[in-house]
């Protein structure tokens, strides 16, 4: 019976322990806040990157947090405007203490886990605060070669630095591979948007990268998974995405972008990196409202081993977008024109269609209607249509405007937004405008209006496409 009675014990221990260790507590104080709360803000994983928070209260300066932790992550602690990103690994007790409105300088750890994320907070300071570091606004002024000895002098600051840190307070294995990624993935982040940043500060000199400047990228670890950790990872991928894109020569005004792109990265990218890529590339591809290769990029996606959640979920989304996408078909319909004449879209099969919805009693559709005229009298000779729906409640005040103001062109009339054409288009509010294809697929939900300088450039696009595509 002792026998007994010990065994049950030492089970009821072993159990408490490993509870202890999938828990993180967190006690903290602040100083000088006025904030009744304070959160912790977490992505799951790259693959879902919905943000979730966990909140507690803020008493008397005090707070306290108790989570679930099954693995080493990096979450952000955040109190009022401010956030500094806080390392977590199954057990850490830590105690963290800040004063309100200069969180990052005065942040202090104790107790289990202080180590790790007091090197974090100076890290994250030096890089955040120290000009010697930033790219921007100065360092990124400078010639090729400058710039790469000011990535080279940072990242070599930053080991010695580490190093040095770790030598006298040690910290745990995985967080040793986590910053040492992060140094080489700001590095890399950095050296790879470096052209493109002079480019967005519209600098007087020009550069165009030596023909050796991107070899670092064969020989970047990108699949490591504490390198997977790593705060910049996230920033890095998606620059990686968009160089791939660049280096194949793709165009984001293309519809058929996102599956070139997806293709170009499954061929360049190996492992997890390839997966988070092609998963960003979908979840871009949905916000974006281009569904036209969707599906063969949902099925391709589904392939990959030990993701069955994230295809799930993915999966889902595409299922439940609302409204139209690139390259759905466009609603039909048929109405009547000013003269009483019935119009279908399916008439001006072959030709790009401008299709607007507006109302009389709409001051900016009636500013862009004439521009809309403009539009369509330059654009005929290229086979484009405009057509106007107006969507007034009352036809006699849509029809005395168009007759009026002599509005020529395909002018249709539509009873109210309401109708179930208008919900069909996803029309919430007037102006509205859509590109429709030769083939009656979308384009574009939201074209370039009529007053833009850029709306012909944009449309004549579509029409060399699409020429050249028939060759």
């Amino acid at each position: 019976m002792k026998r007994m009675i010990t065994l049950l014990l030492a089970c009821m221990l072993a159990t408490h322990y490993l509870l202890a260790q999938s828990t993180v507590t967190i006690t903290g104080k602040v100083q000088k806040g006025q904030e009744d709360d304070i959160f912790i803000a977490s992505l799951p994983s790259l693959l879902f990157p919905e943000e979730q928070r966990t909140f507690t209260e803020v008493n008397n300066g005090r707070f306290r947090f108790e989570l679930p932790v099954s693995k080493p992550m990096t979450v952000e602690l955040v109190y009022g405007n401010e956030s500094v990103p806080l390392y977590l690994e199954p057990g850490f007790e830590l105690q963290v203490s800040f004063a309100a409105g200069k969180m990052l300088k005065t942040l202090k750890y104790s107790g289990r886990g202080a180590n790790e994320n007091n090197y974090l907070a100076l890290h994250t300071y030096r890089f955040d605060e120290e000009e010697d570091y930033q790219t921007l606004p100065d360092n990124v002024r400078l010639s090729e070669k400058a710039f790469l000895q000011f990535l080279d002098y940072r990242k070599e600051d930053q080991l010695a630095i580490f190093e040095k840190k770790i030598e006298a307070k040690p910290v745990s294995e995985h967080f040793r591979q986590l910053i040492l990624a992060e140094i080489e993935y700001s590095y890399a982040n950095d050296r790879l948007t470096f052209f493109d940043m002079r480019k967005l500060m519209r600098l007087p000199v020009q550069l165009h990268p030596s023909a050796t400047y991107f070899d670092f990228l064969d020989h970047l670890d990108m699949d490591q998974p504490a390198n997977l950790d790593a705060i910049s990872f996230p920033a890095l991928l998606r620059n990686y995405i968009r160089f791939i894109g660049q280096q194949a020569k793709l165009e984001t005004s293309d519809i058929h972008y996102y599956k070139k792109a997806y293709d170009e990265v499954s061929y360049t990218l190996q492992g997890q990196a390839r997966v988070m890529a092609q998963a960003h590339l979908i979840r871009q591809s949905l916000q974006q409202g281009n569904v036209l290769h969707l599906p063969a990029m949902l099925q391709d996606f589904s392939q990959n081993k030990g993701i069955a959640d994230v295809h799930a979920t993915l999966l889902r989304q595409y299922e439940s977008h609302p409204g139209l996408g690139i390259g759905s078909v466009a609603p039909e319909f048929s109405l009547k024109d000013i003269s009483g004449e019935l119009v279908s879209l399916s008439d001006f099969k072959g030709k790009i269609v401008y299709l607007s919805f507006w109302r009389t009693d709409c001051g900016l559709c009636m500013v862009e209607q004439p521009h809309a005229q403009e539009l369509a009298r330059r654009l005929q000779p290229h086979d484009v249509v405009l057509i106007n729906i107006g969507v007034d409640e009352n036809e006699q005040a849509w029809r005395s405007v168009v007759q009026s103001r002599g509005f020529g062109g395909v002018q249709l009339y539509l009873k109210g937004q309401g109708h179930e054409l208008a919900r069909s288009y996803g029309l919430k509010d007037v102006p509205a405008y859509f590109l429709i294809d030769e083939d009656g697929t979308i384009l574009s939900t939201k074209p370039r209006r009529p007053i833009d300088r850029e709306v012909e450039k944009e449309i004549l696009q579509h029409v060399m496409s699409n020429r050249a595509s028939r060759k």
